[in-house]
């Protein structure tokens, strides 16, 4: 079952993995986190990312470790996020990726993972 609904996704090699995402207001992430305010948890939105990745790759992945994560708005239920994430030149296994809610970065860092292969 996916807690949520890709809209649209575009893959460009060698260039950006690109996505347009919303969370149910009926996901499990927003039954405990907070009752009567709902927002979308940070891990849920770096678990997004990863898997818009993943996808793109089209093999197993594993996450090694995200930094420089910045969360600068809250998001809501059923709210359309834009998601970029993009290699970083000379280092293929980190991606830099940005959500962006309401033309505002809800969020952006850089995940780091096992990939040695330029996308």
């Amino acid at each position: 079952m996916n807690w949520y609904l890709v809209n649209k996704s575009l893959f460009v090699p060698s260039k950006e993995i690109s996505a347009t995402v919303t969370v149910p207001d009926n996901s499990p992430w927003f039954s405990g986190h907070f009752p009567g305010n709902p927002i979308l948890p940070a891990i849920a939105q770096i678990s997004i990312v990863f898997d818009l990745i993943c996808q793109a790759i089209k093999e197993p992945i594993i996450l090694k470790k995200f930094h420089r994560v910045k969360f600068r708005r809250i998001i809501l239920p059923d709210e359309e996020m834009d998601i970029t994430a993009s290699q970083i030149v000379g280092t293929p296994e980190n991606f830099s990726f940005k959500i962006i809610v309401k033309k505002e970065v809800a969020c952006k860092g850089i995940i780091h993972t096992n990939i040695s292969k330029v996308l």
